[in-house]
């Protein structure tokens, strides 16, 4: 009988074990873009706010960009957030064609918020942000 409270108990710490490194994985591949998502949320910025400014640097920005769009897709990070990272990747391409067209600059603005928005709900999917709401959780270094 003392053996199955042992074998019990090693069951319930290898599960523990195992989510604190799914959770890990998921924190580091985030850390290793957050610079790229951090500048491309100030470019989005820039594009909304800054109009003028944008149209006269549009070869910078595009440029910016597309350096942006490298980055992302060479980041070494897990197949877990392979999804995120597409989305990511669509939304700074609407983004480039907002700043190249802008006489169509709203359709590419609805399309940059629809992927932004699949992004954040496909981290949510990944960081169960139910289960860490309610046993208070709290891993929230993503951007």
């Amino acid at each position: 009988m003392k053996y199955i409270g042992l074998v019990l108990s090693s069951v319930c710490i290898f599960i523990i074990v195992l989510a604190n490194l799914y959770y890990n994985s998921i924190t580091l591949d985030m850390q290793r873009m957050k610079n790229y998502i951090v500048e491309c949320n100030r470019i989005l910025s820039d594009t909304i706010e800054k109009e003028e400014l944008v149209n006269e640097k549009k070869d910078e920005y595009i440029s910016r960009l597309i350096s942006l769009k490298k980055g992302i897709k060479n980041s070494k990070t897990s197949f877990l957030v392979k999804d995120y990272k597409d989305y990511k990747v669509k939304s700074i391409d609407n983004l480039i064609y907002m700043i190249s067209y802008p006489n169509d600059k709203e359709i590419y603005l609805s399309e940059v918020e629809k992927y932004n928005k699949l992004s954040e709900e496909e981290l949510n999917k990944l960081i169960n942000k139910d289960f860490m709401e309610v046993t208070y959780l709290s891993a929230k270094t993503y951007i």
